[in-house]
């Protein structure tokens, strides 16, 4: 299929990797983001052996491992006495067992390393400020229409626009959205604020009743990501960046262990997050005719086994080495979903059963559960994962 012309919409994480590497297959890319700049929040990201594989074929894991720095072994902890529930392996061991480590990132760091890859293909296009609202299939080709007016016309559309995605709601109809009674809360401190009561354990997650505090250096110790996941059935605020106080936040998990409160003490007031999260049913198919999907448009995934992102990043490689290989549209994309279908299936219901085992709703006691390294997920390798 060289020189075949593809629709990105959404130019996150899961849109950009495909449009580096479908660029990479021969193909014309261009991509259509409804954001007026191009540009991530600042929040943390943990990027698995699997998906450094994916970078690996992209040329840019030397890159996104260097602005990351040293991987941190992690730990699973109680979350009244800090005892140590779960070590995992370190970095070199990963390595070892998987061909690659794996590193905590800045989402704009990553971001801008898939911009640039994207970017250097030499035959891409970006559209910013444009809105998707549906588009058509009519003799062999597929046409997008956006809320600008703009009608634009190419062999097939990739929905790359998250898990409110407007592409699978015009592709496939709108379904309801569940409220998952979870809420999630963000912050990002200077690393030189964090207690040093957390220093030697700095990647840890803290599991107990109804709620996991998850906490990870950035940039190269410069910065520490916390994210707190609460059971919270009753909250139904619509939103996805809703400004939060650090009084709730630490009120929330007062009977936490006391360097978890040192912790949340000390973030910056103005700088905390949360949001509600919601979730959808696993579809029966991502594609029709000229369209499909990857990422949370295709498998919303709730944040339990830390995989969203990484499984974007594998669609894109997957999607594009299947478009590479096929002849036709149609074939790229029956190619492509049945390479994905089932351990995105398999990895998004997972996530929802180990969100009730890290808070103890499944069995009355909070534990680690089983997590992504125990599944297998990171012994699998998007570049060479046969199709």
């Amino acid at each position: 299929m060289k020189d075949a012309h593809f629709l990105v919409v959404g130019a996150g994480i899961g849109g950009l990797t495909a449009a580096a590497a479908l660029q990479r297959a021969g193909a014309r890319v261009t991509v259509f983001e409804q954001a007026p700049e191009l540009k991530e929040i600042g929040a943390g990201v943990i990027i698995t052996p699997q998906a450094m594989h994916a970078f690996d074929y992209l040329g840019i894991a030397d890159r996104v491992a260097a602005e990351a720095g040293p991987a941190e072994c992690y730990h699973s902890q109680d979350y009244a006495t800090g005892e140590i529930l779960l070590r995992g392996p370190s970095s070199e061991e990963f390595r070892t067992r998987f061909g690659a480590g794996f590193h905590q990132c800045h989402r704009a760091d990553l971001h801008s390393a898939l911009a640039d890859a994207a970017a250097a293909g030499g035959n891409y296009t970006l559209h910013l400020g444009h809105r998707f609202v549906g588009a058509t299939q009519e003799g062999g080709r597929v046409t997008a229409t956006f809320a600008n007016g703009l009608r634009y016309e190419a062999d097939a559309l990739i929905g790359c626009d998250g898990n409110a995605s407007l592409v699978r709601t015009s592709t496939f109809g709108s379904e309801p959205v569940k409220y998952t009674e979870q809420v999630a809360y963000r912050a990002v401190l200077d690393f030189d604020r964090v207690p040093k009561a957390l220093l030697d354990a700095p990647y840890s997650y803290f599991v107990g009743p109804g709620r996991m505090l998850l906490f990870y250096p950035l940039r190269n110790r410069k910065l520490m990501n916390v994210i707190g996941i609460a059971h919270e059935p009753d909250w139904q605020e619509e939103g996805w960046i809703i400004p939060a106080t650090r009084d709730e936040f630490v009120r929330l998990y007062q009977d936490f262990h006391p360097a978890v409160l040192a912790l949340l003490g000390a973030l910056p007031e103005d700088a905390i997050f949360k949001w509600a999260l919601r979730d959808r049913e696993p579809l029966s198919a991502w594609t029709q005719g000229r369209i499909t999907m990857l990422g949370d448009a295709a498998h919303p995934m709730t944040p339990f086994l830390g995989q969203g992102a990484c499984l974007a990043i594998e669609d894109g490689i997957v999607l594009a080495r299947a478009v590479d290989q096929a002849s036709t549209v149609g074939e790229a994309f029956a190619l492509y979903e049945g390479a994905r279908k089932q351990r995105t299936t398999t990895v998004q219901l997972a996530s929802r059963d180990r969100g009730r085992d890290l808070q103890g709703r499944k069995t009355g006691k909070a534990g680690p559960g089983q997590n992504a390294e125990s599944m297998g997920l990171f012994a699998y390798n998007p570049a060479t994962v046969p199709l």
